[in-house]
């Protein structure tokens, strides 16, 4: 049962009173100005954000079922451990937004400048991921299973241990990032580039690649089995 409605959230989150763990499913919070709340661990599923303020707020572990994104304003908010799903939020703000260890699940982003986010440990599972600059970001351990990634830059990134399996790299750049450990394995890469990184250990098994230029990379023990590359520049 709830004992917050639309005002009454807003009146504690104006004193800077924490809502956290607290049953907020349903509400209509569009056009509310919610900036710098603590709603950890609370639960938001199917609430109305529609042009919400999130701006700096805490929504670790938040239950984020079912909600409509639509003009949120991510900017800052620390999402880390919280589950996204069949969720397009690129008319969202997510600049210097917080993803640790996230789940991700057929979400949709499109053209978003992400300097330096920290998506470590998260799992974008068959999402589609277009024109993101995430550049300097990091991407340690992330994630990325049947996802799409089309004109993606990923250059100076930490991406060790991560992982693109199954997933379609078209247009993407990944130069000067780290790749150390990182599997690609049954990936699909078209006209992708990882100039002048690091590529220990790298797993490309199976991978299929048409144009992918490596220029400059250093390379220690990688594993190519059964990867068919056509194109290649180095």
């Amino acid at each position: 049962m709830n004992i917050f409605d639309r005002d009454k959230l807003l009146e504690a989150i104006s004193v800077g009173t924490p809502v956290e763990g607290e049953y907020l499913k349903g509400l209509d919070l569009s056009g509310l100005d919610l900036g710098g709340a603590n709603l950890r661990g609370s639960d938001l599923s199917k609430c109305n954000l529609t042009d919400t303020n999130l701006e700096e707020s805490h929504l670790e572990r938040t239950n984020l079922e079912d909600v409509i994104f639509k003009n949120t304003n991510f900017s800052g908010s620390h999402l880390s451990e919280t589950t996204i799903r069949d969720a397009d939020l690129s008319s969202c703000a997510l600049n210097r937004i917080t993803l640790i260890s996230t789940r991700l699940v057929r979400v949709t982003i499109t053209d978003h400048v992400l300097h330096k986010a920290n998506l470590e440990g998260a799992s974008f599972i068959h999402c589609t991921l277009k024109n993101l600059d995430l550049s300097g970001s990091r991407l340690h351990r992330t994630m990325f299973l049947f996802c799409l990634l089309e004109g993606c830059t990923l250059d100076g990134c930490d991406l060790s241990e991560a992982n693109f399996g199954l997933s379609y790299l078209v247009r993407t750049t990944m130069n000067k990032a780290n790749l150390t450990n990182a599997s690609l394995g049954c990936a699909v890469l078209e006209e992708v580039q990882i100039r002048d990184a690091l590529l220990d250990r790298v797993d490309l098994t199976l991978v299929q690649a048409r144009t992918l230029d490596i220029t400059g990379s250093r390379q220690r023990g990688i594993i190519v089995e059964r990867a068919r590359v056509q194109g290649l520049t180095k």
